[in-house]
């Protein structure tokens, strides 16, 4: 697809990627987020196959930049939800942060997501960008350091957040390159057990 484009003269490529590239997601030898909230600058070290292959994606993308007039973003989404599975994914951490997930409690609405994706589409952001896509606060909405150091101790190194109950990946790029803001929350969708708010039929 992205040859086809730059045969094509397309303007602009959105490839979905995702937040498993850094490697700490499925490794095979076990390892820890180096800082968190984990940003675009966060070190690559995929051991699994399909971090590789999504790393391989935005490599393609660089590659097509370079030889063509090609914009490319890659959009690496946090835990995607949608209405339906809200509970099922999420309701455990609410209930309990010790259950943990290698994105640190982070994730992002299936609908915020198409959000990113129609800024990325309409941008002119020259080049290749690569852009995390997560909700600004975690699953739960915990006090983010309280339960890092909880968790994890001092191995994951904590840097400034923008809120007490920040994510473990940062959209700050996202939102200051393509002005994308999350608008939806888990919290529209679970009470503070985890469990489905009941929706009024008519």
């Amino acid at each position: 697809m992205i040859e086809a484009s730059v045969r094509s003269g397309v303007g602009v490529f959105v490839n979905i990627s995702s937040e498993t590239v850094p490697g700490f997601f499925f490794p095979e030898r076990p390892v820890l987020p180096d800082y968190a909230p984990v940003d675009e600058l966060h070190p690559i070290r995929p051991q699994d196959p399909y971090a590789l292959s999504k790393l391989f994606g935005e490599e393609l993308c660089d590659a097509a930049v370079r030889r063509s007039d090609l914009r490319c973003i890659s959009i690496r989404p946090s835990h995607v939800q949608h209405a339906g599975n809200y509970e099922r994914n999420l309701g455990a951490q609410v209930r309990d942060a010790g259950n943990l997930s290698p994105n640190l409690w982070s994730y992002v609405d299936s609908e915020d997501l198409a959000d990113a994706i129609v800024l990325a589409v309409e941008s002119n952001i020259p080049g290749h960008e690569v852009f995390y896509i997560a909700n600004p606060d975690n699953v739960g909405g915990r006090d983010f350091a309280e339960v890092l150091r909880e968790y994890y101790g001092e191995q994951i190194e904590l840097r400034e957040l923008d809120r007490v109950d920040s994510s473990g990946i940062s959209s700050a790029k996202a939102e200051r390159m393509l002005g994308w803001k999350a608008k939806r929350s888990w919290r529209d969708h679970l009470d503070a057990e985890g469990r489905a708010i009941a929706r009024e039929t008519r």
